[in-house]
């Protein structure tokens, strides 16, 4: 008799009935059961000794100025949390070439000191506004759930090949019934794969969506500096923002895609 299954409702997976789920490891359900007359002593002891932990801070997502379309909040914060943190890892590099050529500056005897002294304190700022930021990027570790299926799947096919390097060493009614637990465990993660891979490609063109509204973002910003409807520095500001935007979007998009490479050939 198969093991009864519901679907969980943070992950949208089915899994077995149980506290837990068995994929992203929150709570299947959060309704306290009313306990029965016979238990009602132990249920009042319960009460009396019970002490309430204090409730775990709820984290704070970083902000994005762009929204996915066709994916979940959560989700695209995690794709694109990864992808930004390579752009300020670059963005950091760079301000310490250049505050390296200012400092480098400073000390040559013709140097307008005021002018490059400005410039060091410009670049200090831009350097703990980037450290700011990627502080806030690296709090978000959480895997989207096509990588924890991914990562569940190498686990217990892990334990089916060391299974099976023993299978001679145990006992047959024993073997035959942990293997039977793992095939199950895997029949289930396959058939959770395909619904992530599923909607893993309805983020891939919710993405793409994405992308071409940022094109055309660029191109009316583009228009309205050439018609003489914003300033130049309206103007730079605008496109060094959009740029910035597609390539975090550009990043997460391609490590969606080859996400999704690697689960299809599962």
């Amino acid at each position: 008799m198969s093991e009864p299954h519901v679907t969980c409702p943070f992950c949208g997976m089915e899994v077995p009935e149980g506290r837990f789920c068995k994929i992203c490891g929150k709570p299947l359900d959060t309704e306290v059961p009313f306990s029965s007359p016979d238990a009602e002593p132990q249920f009042e002891e319960a009460i009396e000794s019970y002490v309430p932990s204090p409730e775990p801070e709820k984290m704070v997502l970083p902000h994005f100025d762009v929204t996915i379309e066709d994916m979940e909040h959560e989700a695209a914060v995690v794709l694109l949390s990864r992808s930004e943190l390579e752009v300020v890892d670059l963005e950091l590099d760079n301000i310490i070439e250049r505050t390296k050529a200012t400092r480098q500056a400073l000390q040559l005897q013709q140097a307008d000191k005021q002018i490059l002294t400005v410039r060091a304190e410009e670049l200090r700022d831009e350097f703990e506004k980037a450290k700011s930021r990627r502080r806030e990027l690296t709090t978000v570790s959480a895997p989207l759930v096509l990588e924890k299926l991914l990562d569940a799947l190498d686990k217990d096919e892990e334990r089916l090949a060391k299974l099976e390097a023993i299978s001679g060493t145990v006992d047959k009614d024993v073997y035959k019934e942990q293997r039977v637990e793992i095939l199950g465990a895997l029949k289930e993660l396959q058939s959770n794969l395909k619904h992530a891979i599923k909607t893993a490609k309805q983020w891939v063109k919710g993405i793409k969506k994405t992308l071409k509204t940022l094109d055309k973002e660029v191109s009316r910003v583009e228009a309205k500096f050439k018609i003489g409807d914003i300033s130049r520095d309206s103007y730079d500001s605008s496109i060094v923002r959009l740029k910035r935007t597609i390539m975090i979007v550009e990043g997460g998009q391609e490590r969606l895609i080859s996400l999704l490479r690697i689960a299809e050939k599962r």
